[in-house]
């Protein structure tokens, strides 16, 4: 038999990487972690079944697959807050202990999203500074930050952001409190987790950590946040956003695009799986608003179906907060990369070429 007419194995699963798939990663995330900070990453509020629906929600959406689609050779990339991405994702701006994860925090998972070609979202709470952060990678694009205690003082840092180089504000608020049980029952106090990086001398005025944490004015309302939000230097997202009310306040306060969110169902519990929430939402917002979402996504199906249902992309948070654990930014690098491939094969066995073919059209019709 000539070398020409051998017959290939089917090798495709044996791979020599480090990680082969998303559960590899978890395993390894798993023993590198203690059982307070597991909890921490995985924690809802209450009977967390919010939390729960966030993930199990993504069932219910059941596709219908084509047979002969004649789909060659997805193209996964897209355009989102005039960036071009690899495929349609950020990572979250997950953080208040991300160093407990690795100690390089948001510095590895912003190199780890350049090289996957995406962008970065970087949480107030990281464990390095907005400007370090920025710094170490040009993926770092939005930054997060919460509306509460003085105007001036929310405005001030966003000229930080600004300054810096970011180039969009994602807008959250400041809950009353989260009644996370684990973390009670762990009495969970950010151990080794290091001091706040973003307030102090030559930073932002602790003022706002203290509100943040005390509670000692009243919740910031809408009036106050359209206030903050048009004096804003750069442009905000507002993160949150679960139904048409909120999206229609939102815009209405001047919100350049919207973060479709339950923060994870880590803030209050018995909210609806946001995923369910999405259509709703662009519906209200129309074609052209940029919408991400979050809360759920562990699969790069996951992603297919978010954008089927309105968004424009998704933001990657305990995904990556497991591949910073299990291997820092190599960890987080290979995340994205599976996700990446996953999100690639949804798209050639639904028949769609693109990202622009993910439409409700990919779902089978209820019976």
């Amino acid at each position: 038999m000539s070398e020409q007419d051998e017959i290939r194995r089917d090798d495709r699963y044996a791979t020599s990487r480090k990680y082969a798939s998303m559960r590899g990663i978890r395993a390894a995330a798993r023993l590198a972690l203690s059982e307070t900070v597991w909890n921490y990453l995985h924690c809802g509020t209450g009977d967390e079944v919010t939390a729960r629906a966030n993930v199990s929600a993504f069932d219910d959406y059941l596709y219908e697959v084509p047979l002969f689609a004649g789909v060659a050779k997805p193209d996964t990339s897209t355009h989102f807050l005039g960036e071009e991405l690899s495929f349609p994702a950020l990572t979250a701006p997950f953080g208040g202990g991300e160093t407990l994860f690795h100690p390089d925090g948001m510095l590895a998972v912003g190199r780890a999203a350049h090289a996957a070609g995406i962008r970065q979202m970087v949480p107030v709470a990281a464990g390095h500074a907005l400007e370090e952060v920025r710094a170490a990678s040009p993926a770092a694009l939005v930054f997060q930050m919460t509306f509460c205690g003085r105007e001036s003082h929310v405005i001030d840092m966003m000229h930080r952001a600004k300054d810096a180089g970011y180039r969009y504000i994602c807008v959250t608020y400041s809950p009353i409190r989260q009644w996370r049980e684990r973390m009670m029952e762990d009495r969970f106090s950010m151990p080794g987790a290091g001091a706040p990086s973003n307030f102090g001398p030559g930073k932002s005025d602790p003022a706002m950590l203290r509100e943040l944490l005390d509670f000692t004015e009243p919740r910031w309302s809408w009036e106050q946040a359209a206030r903050v939000i048009g004096a804003a230097p750069l442009p905000c997202l507002v993160k949150g956003i679960t139904s048409r009310v909120d999206a229609c306040a939102a815009l209405k306060a001047g919100a350049h695009g919207l973060y479709v969110s339950n923060y994870g169902g880590r803030t209050i519990d018995r909210e609806p799986a946001a995923i369910t929430t999405l259509a709703g939402v662009r519906a209200e917002a129309g074609p052209d608003v940029p919408i991400v979402f979050d809360s759920g996504i562990r699969r790069g199906s996951d992603i297919a179906t978010a954008l089927a249902l309105g968004a424009d992309a998704v933001a990657l948070g305990r995904t990556c907060a497991l591949g910073l654990a299990a291997d820092g930014e190599a960890g987080v690098r290979r995340v994205l990369e599976l996700l990446k491939d996953e999100f690639w094969t949804t798209l050639g066995h639904l028949g769609c070429a693109s990202v622009r073919d993910l439409t409700p059209e990919i779902f089978r019709a209820p019976r």
